[in-house]
């Protein structure tokens, strides 16, 4: 019987409808996923991978557990509605999940090995078509060209004004290919929402070459320029909305003031001053998602909240789910321990050249050093190729698996990830990541390095060939 390969990652990347979200509002809570294989299933089965998505939504895997040989079951916080996708056998699925819901998906096999999946949950639509989903976030989302494909123009834009033209052109034409192809209503609403995020962080990219300088008044210009009118959008409950707000967030040209120190009523103040009234109708809305990713953020960098902090967050949000999403994160914060071996941002952030400090740590031995990210597939992947080879060498103590990311990480599922994984782990800047990129040549991951026992590079490449096994001899011919 040929075994099957089923990797799950939960992750934020789908929009829902906008009517599913606001009929849930009102919900806060626990949610989980049984995963059942019936009939004539492969004994050998696994659940190689399992993740979770942003963690500046305040969701959290709680537990993942083989209940036997046919069963998982994952349990995790969600105040939101959430997403998640499997790829079993090279095809992909997709579905939502609402807060307080328990899904169960089924693999029923036969003998050949063919199977038939039956899905038990509230968005069997998003299911049915998540090839199609998939496809909105290759079309929209993704360009690594020079040049603009849906406009054919280079990103050359000056000021706000062509900025906005620019953008209006693009998202119009987009559209229109939507509309074009795809008939089905549902997929076209999503399809609208993710247009309109990714256009946003279109937008964004352009901030480096349009201000050269720091000035905030040109800052602030851009940000109403872009945001305008978009306020309904930037929703905690729309996934891919959280890239917009930690851009927003890490801004530091905005000067945004240390919220734990000013509290979110001065926090709000100085962010109307940014976007006065750009936003339209909704822009108390926007605040308050805002504050809350803020909030959210420095939970996420290990923060817990004072009496008095939680205290302000009782009293300015008007929205429960908020209030109550933020102080269980909070709770879950203060009952977590970080593991000897996990190591967040240990130098200073201004720091670039942080790759020799980290590797003298272990100097006089052999140190095999991955490069991954949460949101890399094929670097996941690696972990259960790998897994027999840490194996091979766990009793050796002159061997060390260190696994390095940068912020581009979510900082949750990161510290879901390393504690399922042995090895060092390192979390640290884009700045630093960058460097040490620019540094070693390193233009994509996941990427390998060796470093011998006298602390240089011996080997050094992405994704290579029969990976174990170049891998094992990398190991061997420096011990």
């Amino acid at each position: 019987m040929r075994p099957l390969f089923l990797a799950f990652i939960l992750c934020l990347f789908f929009l829902p409808t906008i009517q599913a979200v606001a009929q849930k509002k009102d919900q806060v809570g626990f949610s989980s996923i049984q995963f059942q294989l019936k009939g004539n299933y492969p004994k050998d089965f696994d659940l190689q991978s399992f993740g979770k998505g942003d963690a500046l939504t305040g969701e959290r895997l709680l537990k993942l557990e083989k209940l036997n040989d046919s069963t998982y079951f994952a349990k995790f916080f969600n105040p939101f509605l959430t997403s998640y996708y499997f790829i079993l056998n090279n095809k992909y699925y997709s579905s939502f999940i609402e807060p307080n819901r328990n899904d169960t998906i089924e693999f029923v096999f036969d003998k050949d090995d063919n199977f038939v999946i039956n899905y038990s949950g509230d968005y069997k639509n998003i299911f049915q078509n998540s090839d199609q989903y998939a496809d909105l976030l290759k079309n929209y989302f993704f360009n690594q060209s020079n040049i603009d494909t849906w406009t054919r123009k280079s990103f050359d834009v000056k000021n706000v004004d062509e900025l906005r033209d620019y953008l209006e052109e693009r998202t119009e034409k987009k559209q229109a290919h939507l509309n074009s192809s795809t008939e089905n209503t549902n997929i076209r609403e999503i399809g609208y929402g993710i247009i309109e995020i990714t256009d946003i962080l279109f937008a964004f990219g352009l901030k480096k070459e349009m201000l050269s300088d720091t000035n905030p008044e040109k800052r602030y210009e851009f940000y109403q320029a872009v945001l305008q009118d978009k306020a309904a959008l930037l929703d905690m409950d729309l996934p891919m909305s959280n890239l917009v707000y930690r851009e927003i967030l890490r801004d530091s040209a905005l000067n945004l003031p240390d919220l734990l120190k000013v509290g979110p009523t001065k926090y709000q103040d100085y962010l109307k001053r940014i976007y006065k009234n750009s936003l339209g109708a909704d822009e108390s809305e926007f605040y308050q998602h805002l504050i809350a990713m803020a909030y959210l953020e420095k939970m996420a960098s290990g923060n817990s909240l004072t009496a008095t902090q939680q205290f302000d967050v009782l009293n300015y949000f008007n929205n429960n789910i908020y209030k109550t999403s933020l102080l269980r994160q909070n709770e879950l914060n203060l009952s977590q321990a970080v593991a000897a071996n996990i190591h967040y941002l240990p130098f200073p952030a201004e720091k670039e050249d942080v790759f020799q400090d980290i590797i003298a740590k272990y100097k006089g031995k052999v140190v095999f050093v991955d490069f991954w990210a949460t949101w890399c597939g094929p670097c996941i992947s690696a972990f259960e190729t790998l897994k027999p080879l840490k194996e091979k060498y766990k009793n050796n103590k002159d061997v060390v698996f260190l696994y390095l990311t940068d912020e581009t990480s979510d900082l949750n599922l990161w510290h879901n990830f390393t504690e399922k994984l042995t090895g060092e782990h390192f979390y640290i800047t884009k700045a630093q990541q960058k460097f040490i990129n620019d540094r070693n040549n390193i233009e994509a991951i996941p990427h390998y390095m060796l470093i011998d026992r006298n602390g240089e590079i011996m080997h050094s490449e992405t994704t290579p060939q029969d990976l174990y096994k170049t891998i094992d001899s990398w190991i061997e011919s420096a011990l």
